[in-house]
């Protein structure tokens, strides 16, 4: 009877956690967020996708990987998600997720907004991304 209580909560249970469900960024800067999860999976490859719906979102990077613009770094209880140089097509529902052996993976989800940078502009600032 316990190993099956055990197994139902390994299953089931929310192992990972975003910090917030709305992020907001500027053009040209940078955004984070962080997922937290139980320690149990850190071994667990962890990633990042966008797409509305969970089941069908694209997969942006798996850790230790990261891509141009995006950097994964696993700390073992927490993935933090680096966006550099925002551009407003960036906006949408983005995922944090950990790859499960004999269970549905665990995520969970955000909604990123990016916000164009003309005040910058206007008063003279500009910033440029190297990508």
């Amino acid at each position: 009877m316990e190993f099956l209580l055990l197994l139902s909560l390994a299953l089931f249970s929310d192992a990972m956690v975003m910090d917030e469900k709305v992020k907001s960024g500027v053009e040209l800067e940078t955004a984070s967020a962080v997922c937290v999860y139980d320690a149990y999976y850190k071994d667990h490859t962890k990633y990042w996708c966008r797409g509305y719906f969970r089941d069908s979102c694209n997969i942006i990077a798996f850790t230790p990987n990261s891509t141009n613009r995006v950097a994964l770094k696993d700390t073992g209880n927490q993935l933090i998600i680096t966006i550099s140089c925002l551009v407003k097509e960036d906006t949408g529902w983005y995922w944090c997720g950990i790859q499960r052996d004999l269970a549905r993976d665990d995520m969970d989800f955000t909604q990123l907004i990016v916000t164009d940078n003309r005040e910058d502009r206007a008063n003279g600032f500009s910033s440029e991304c190297p990508f």
